[in-house]
């Protein structure tokens, strides 16, 4: 059997190293992995890097112009790639903006005689509801991590499965922060705020300032606030970096063993829309959000979006539960006002825990296997049936 996988961004990589790991186990056959992936896929024995993910991660209507000529080889040569290795079954990981074109391509051209499969269903319920229909032309199935997701897809006659949020299969709960604060000497009376700056360069380069200041600002209220700056292991360097010069302690952390101990280290948290805003919903860490794009991007997605809110937990609870800084709020005075009101008001910072439970049941799939689990048998079940 062969898979040929598309990730585009880290939070897909992160999904598809267990998927594979999954797939090995689950699968009486011999398995030949490869296509694009990133640094966690590729520790993975077996797979068959082509090509890294940051060959093709653009974040941005506005921002992707420039680069569309390279966007549309690249694309043309992942197609002809598929075609000429026939795998059982194409299986991309999220990043649908450029995963559906090559869906689209390799259905068109009716080369490809294999299954192609969508891994996190991009949110048809939130806006452009259309997409459930158009999906149904050019792709064989499509798993879900929400239960509500799945009749979007089924009354279009495409196979989808709720397989579950990822979240629910790490350690996230079991973790405390007490390992974090005792090796890096924090006392449990010392308050704390989490900065997390996202995973991505151009995130970073554009919000970081921001965020910074915001911090800057918080502890002129709070006096002594301890600053931890979760990381990944590539953008650890700019974080030290930038938060080198405050007169107060820093613990700036990439160790993915340490990941959820260092997020529920923090108190309260100011994070960048995203992942890992789901992930400290989660973890029960509360927080604000922020948030900022080109401004023609921003408005071209007002008009599209059909939701009020960014933050997934926003969404899915249809409540204002999590402060959001975007766009002409994301200015430090504004992200540090609502920071300190989750610091210093108990009331308003039990009420946002209390809807994190509610949250939490959300992202649980039915049963006892892992999302992981479920995708990898929804996959292999795909390509029996054909």
């Amino acid at each position: 059997m062969k898979l040929f996988f598309i990730v585009g961004e880290d939070s897909g990589d992160a999904l598809a190293a267990p998927l594979i790991a999954s797939l090995k186990d689950r699968s009486s056959d011999e398995i030949e992995f490869m296509g694009i992936g990133g640094p966690l896929m590729e520790k993975i024995e077996g797979f068959d890097m082509l090509l890294p993910m940051d060959q093709i991660s653009i974040i941005g209507i506005w921002e992707v112009l420039p680069k569309i000529p390279r966007l549309i080889k690249l694309k043309k040569a992942i197609v002809e790639e598929i075609e000429k290795q026939q795998p059982d079954a194409v299986v991309t990981v999220d990043f649908p903006d450029f995963n559906f074109l090559i869906a689209k391509d390799l259905k068109k051209r009716g080369k490809y005689k294999g299954k192609i499969l969508h891994y996190v269903a991009p949110s048809v319920w939130a806006w452009r509801p259309g997409r459930a229909k158009k999906m149904a032309s050019f792709l064989d199935g499509v798993m879900c991590l929400f239960p509500m997701e799945v009749e979007y897809f089924t009354k279009h006659k495409l196979k989808a499965d709720h397989v579950g949020h990822p979240l629910v299969a790490t350690n996230a709960k079991e973790a405390s922060g007490k390992v974090f604060r005792e090796q890096n000497n924090i006392p449990d009376d010392v308050k704390t705020l989490g900065l997390f700056f996202g995973s991505r360069e151009s995130e970073f380069k554009k919000i970081s300032s921001v965020i910074k200041t915001s911090a800057m600002l918080i502890n002129e209220v709070e006096e002594g606030t301890h600053i931890i700056a979760p990381t990944l292991p590539r953008l650890e360097y700019d974080v030290q970096t930038l938060l080198k010069d405050f007169d107060l302690p820093v613990y700036v952390s990439s160790n993915p063993l340490l990941k959820w101990e260092a997020i529920k280290a923090c108190d309260v948290a100011i994070a960048v829309s995203g992942t890992v805003a789901l992930e400290l919903a989660y973890a029960g860490v509360p927080h604000v959000i922020c948030y900022k794009i080109n401004p023609v991007t921003a408005i071209i997605l007002k008009v599209i979006t059909k939701v009020k809110h960014i933050h997934l937990a926003n969404i899915l609870l249809e409540k204002d539960i999590v402060p959001e800084a975007i766009q002409g709020k994301c200015n430090p005075e504004y992200i540090a006002e609502k920071a300190v009101e989750l610091l210093q008001n108990e009331e308003i910072q039990k009420t946002q825990l209390n809807e994190f439970e509610e949250l939490t049941e959300k992202l649980t799939g039915q049963g006892s296997m892992s999302p992981s689990d479920k995708a990898a048998d929804f996959i292999l079940s795909s390509i029996r049936a054909s």
